[in-house]
């Protein structure tokens, strides 16, 4: 007895009944193996050593009866029989198996088929490539990409692009050469796509890739020969990529290619066409910029102003020498020098003014400013306030050919005040440098032959003859030569007069000798002459003559308030309050000086061509230091504030009585208090009520009558405090 026996006798009786048949088998006994096989039940090693007995059937038979679904097929697969084994598989939902065996067998369809039922796509797909069924292919890796696109793991990018080259390739099996060249130019392989596309008959789209690529050559060649507007804006492309703008232009004409259109036409100058694309595309800014510097500066404003680039479009608007469009706009965009010095130009003196002095005086701009504001004043005839500015200017420039003008007109101011001496100096000084300097040389001619003033005093006889006697032609003073007579009235006459020293037209008032104490009326005009403002008549000189006093001031060429009221009753209320804030603003520059008018009428506010208020007659102006009780009563009745005709003491708000009133006759061309003597009227201020203005006129806004009632109140500490809250109150309901 071998030694595999006896392992094999003390295995069974160990009950290790597979371990006893292997010993078997190794000692060639193979009866007794099976019959331990089969009482350890291992049916599948007694099968196979029947099958090598030569004992198929009874192997079969026991697999049939006691083997596993697999054990069975593999006893068919080595007996040969793979359809038998494939069945088995099937028959026991070993589908993953069946199509193994089937793939073995070289069944493609089929084991593709059991792949794509069990969800193995990437297998399906493959085996489906392999026998050529392309869409099903295409169909299986499309399957896989989604599933790694939902994944989104490390690696899913790169076998997504893998799967997607496949899908091309396919594409290609297939002759859909197109469809492959999208995706190989979607997956960035572009020397694939172009050569699909070429196949496919698209040499539209390969031109377009060589293109991309800089394959000018290439794209130019695939588009010979090719009629077609895709072909035209291709080659036009490839004309601006080569430098050929002109040709590229006369190519894309028509195109959409507005980007490269306005780009070439950039490159060639010819910018009025890249505005015109830039406006097509809806890029605005881009088309006034072009249009700009095409010097068309009117669509390159309206542009500019649409996009609300103001500073820019006022810049445009100041080229084509429309000013007030470019102060407007310069003003929206707060730069605040360059809408004055527009405004300037069209003669908007108060507005510039405004604007200019808005200015930071660190400002870069703030010295141009200062210049600027300088000729206003002189034109506005306020000398002293021009002559401080031009001081502070000629006192840091160099007399060159620029600051010339200013030392100038410094000379012309000092000249209006009738300080020969200094304006001398300054003249001589720019005929020193250049001899034909405006008319410096006629000037200085002028100055030298100027009698001294005569500061004499007032004489209190009687005049040797009447101002009414003065007729037109006459020479007052040896200076002042009548051009027109205006007006006479109780306090004396005035005129139109020409200033044959300084070779202007101004207006001359003679005062009549026995209207009281000349020097104490001479000292009120001085107080009137300090009186800076654009909304201010100014009063230049005061003298006498034969005994005859009289003083010089601003001519206006205008109407007076009077005449407007009654010529205008239809003018918008919006524009009479703007004239009625700038008559309080005249008046509150005079308060903030401390001088009140006492005066306000109609009759002593002109207004000129350009709407602009001139209040006059300051001659019985008082300092609100000086007010007290007067000797007489001053003051028109109608337009007369209870203190005045009660003689009490008065101040600024004697003033914005008057205010009052002229609005209450402006609005209902009545006015309050009307009676056959002054004395009755003075008589019905202090003791009526005022007429209510809407009984008078009913389209009369109530915020309007309620200001002139408050305006209009018989007590002095009920009415607005100051004229700077009563233009508060205007501005505040119009605008």
């Amino acid at each position: 007895m071998g030694n595999w026996a006896k392992q094999a006798r003390l295995a069974m009786s160990n009950r290790d009944y597979t371990q006893a048949g292997d010993f078997f088998k190794m000692d060639g006994n193979h009866r007794a193996a099976i019959k331990a096989y089969l009482k350890a039940q291992n049916f599948v090693e007694a099968a196979k050593l029947q099958e090598q007995l030569g004992k198929v059937k009874k192997a079969q038979k026991l697999l049939e009866k006691n083997g596993k679904p697999q054990d069975l097929a593999d006893f068919y697969i080595r007996q040969g029989d793979t359809e038998q084994a494939i069945d088995i598989f099937r028959q026991s939902g070993m589908l993953f198996e069946a199509a193994e065996m089937l793939e073995k067998i070289n069944d493609l369809t089929g084991a593709a088929g059991i792949y794509e039922q069990l969800g193995f796509h990437e297998k399906a797909g493959v085996i489906y490539g392999k026998i050529k069924n392309l869409d099903k292919a295409i169909s299986m890796f499309a399957k896989v990409i989604h599933k790694l696109e939902r994944e989104e793991g490390p690696n899913s990018r790169a076998r997504i692009l893998k799967f997607r080259s496949w899908i091309a390739n396919m594409h290609v099996g297939a002759k859909r050469f197109n469809q492959a060249g999208e995706i190989f130019r979607e997956i960035n392989q572009p020397d694939k796509a172009a050569k699909c596309f070429v196949k496919g008959g698209n040499p539209i789209k390969a031109a377009e890739i060589h293109l991309a690529m800089n394959q000018f050559e290439e794209a130019t060649n695939l588009l010979r020969g090719v009629q077609s507007p895709e072909s035209r804006t291709l080659l036009g492309k490839i004309s601006f990529e080569q430098g050929q703008y002109r040709e590229a232009v006369t190519l894309l004409k028509g195109s959409e290619e507005h980007e490269l259109i306005i780009k070439a036409n950039e490159l060639l100058g010819n910018y009025k066409e890249a505005a015109y694309h830039r406006e097509k595309i809806g890029d605005l800014k881009g088309a006034a910029d072009m249009y700009a510097k095409a010097m068309d500066f009117q669509k390159a404003a309206i542009l500019y102003e649409q996009t609300h680039s103001y500073r820019e479009a006022a810049s445009c608007f100041e080229r084509l020498k429309k000013y007030a469009n470019a102060a407007k706009l310069y003003h929206h965009a707060k730069h605040r020098y360059k809408a004055g010095e527009c405004l300037y130009k069209i003669n908007r003196l108060d507005d510039a003014l405004q604007q200019l002095q808005m200015l930071d005086p660190e400002d870069e701009n703030f010295p141009e400013a200062r210049k600027i504001m300088s000729e206003i004043f002189f034109k506005q005839g306020d000398y002293s306030v021009a002559r401080k500015l031009l001081e502070d200017v000629v006192s840091k420039a160099v007399m060159d050919d620029n600051n010339m003008p200013y030392f100038y007109l410094l000379g012309r101011c000092l000249e209006e005040e009738h300080d020969y001496d200094s304006a001398k100096r300054y003249f001589e000084r720019i005929m020193a440098r250049r001899v034909g300097f405006a008319d410096v040389r006629t000037r200085l001619k002028r100055l030298s032959k100027l009698a001294p003033r005569n500061e004499s005093s007032f004489s209190t006889s009687r005049s040797m003859f009447s101002p009414n006697d003065l007729t037109v032609g006459e020479i007052i003073a040896e200076r002042f030569k009548i051009v027109q007579t205006i007006g006479k009235g109780g306090m004396g006459s005035i005129f139109k007069v020409r200033d044959l020293s300084l070779d202007r037209v101004i207006a001359l008032k003679v005062l009549l000798a026995d209207r009281g104490n000349f020097e104490e009326l001479k000292a009120e005009l001085i107080t009137a002459r300090d009186l800076t403002h654009p909304y201010i008549i100014k009063v230049f000189d005061i003298g006498e003559w034969n005994n005859i006093g009289y003083f010089t001031m601003e001519y206006v060429d205008g109407q007076s308030l009077k005449t407007y009221i009654l010529n205008s009753p239809n003018d918008n209320i919006e524009k009479k309050i703007q004239l009625l804030i700038r008559i309080c603003e005249g008046l509150k520059a005079a308060h903030d000086q401390g001088v009140v008018h006492r005066d306000i009428k109609p009759q002593n506010i002109l207004i000129t061509e350009d709407f602009i208020p001139k209040i006059l007659d300051f001659g019985i102006a008082r300092k609100v230091t000086q007010t007290r009780k007067e000797k007489n009563i001053s003051g028109s009745p109608k337009y007369m504030a209870p203190e005045q005709i009660q003689n009490t003491m008065t101040d600024e708000r004697t003033d914005i009585y008057a205010m009052g009133v002229i609005m209450f006759y402006m609005f209902t061309l009545r006015e309050p208090f009307l009676a056959r003597t002054a004395q009755e009227i003075m008589l019905k201020q202090l003791e009526e009520p005022l007429p209510e203005p809407m009984s008078l006129n009913p389209k009369i806004p109530y915020w309007l009558c309620e200001i002139i009632k408050k305006c209009c109140m018989k007590s002095i500490n009920m009415r607005f405090n100051n004229m700077g809250e009563l233009i508060e109150e205007l501005q505040a309901n119009v605008f």
